[in-house]
C-alpha cells in the first residue's frame, strides 16, 4: 500500500480531486489552508505580502495501477500547465501498516 501526497495551490484542488476521482481513487483527506513557499512560483503565506495558500491531497491506495495512473496524470497535467502556481506536488511512500478497521 501506498501514501500519496500531493499539495498544489488552492485554485487547482477541485481539479486534482476531479484527477484523483477519474483514477477511480474515493477515499482521501484534504487539508486546506495551507502555507508553503514551493521550488517553483511564488509563496504562499495567506498575508497581503504573499497572498494565497495551497491545499494538500492525501490518499492510502492499495491498487499500483491506481498509484501509477494518478502519477501519470499529474505529471501529464503538470506538463500542460503554463503557470508554475498552479503546478502539483507529488511524493508517493510505502505503507508498512494501515489500519481502518
Amino acid at each position: 500500500m501506498q501514501m500519496i501526497y500531493c499539495t498544489c495551490n488552492v485554485n487547482v484542488l477541485t481539479e486534482l480531486i476531479d484527477l484523483v476521482e477519474k483514477c477511480n481513487v474515493h477515499d482521501y483527506q484534504v487539508i486546506d489552508r495551507v502555507i508553503a513557499k514551493n521550488r517553483k512560483g511564488a509563496p504562499r503565506f495567506n498575508t497581503s505580502v504573499w497572498p494565497g495558500f495551497n491545499a494538500t491531497l492525501l490518499m492510502q491506495v492499495k491498487e499500483e495501477d491506481k498509484v501509477k495512473s494518478i502519477l501519470e496524470q499529474v505529471k501529464e497535467k503538470n506538463a500542460g500547465s503554463m503557470n508554475e502556481d498552479e503546478l502539483i506536488t507529488v511524493c508517493t511512500w510505502h505503507l508498512d501498516d494501515y489500519i481502518f478497521e
